[in-house]
């Protein structure tokens, strides 16, 4: 049984290696836009992304020390 979705873990992963924003993460990872922007929302109400920077309105993420901590508990 996993804790958390594959998605989201993938969303994780990835901001892990370096910050980055919606359309990006969508085409990396094969999302739809809609299921992206969510996961984001829930991700950083959950404290384990946050925002890194806004450039001309795109915001770019980043995985938070508690994400961090969320990956290596997962075995991540």
């Amino acid at each position: 049984m996993s804790l958390i979705g594959d998605a989201k873990l993938d969303i994780l992963l990835t901001l892990r290696e370096q910050p980055s924003y919606g359309y990006e993460l969508q085409d990396e990872l094969g999302l739809n836009r809609g299921t992206v922007y969510v996961h984001l929302d829930e991700l950083q109400e959950a404290g384990v992304i946050d925002i890194d920077r806004i450039d001309d309105d795109t915001k770019y993420y980043r995985l938070t020390d508690n994400g961090e901590q969320l990956l290596d508990a997962l075995g991540e």
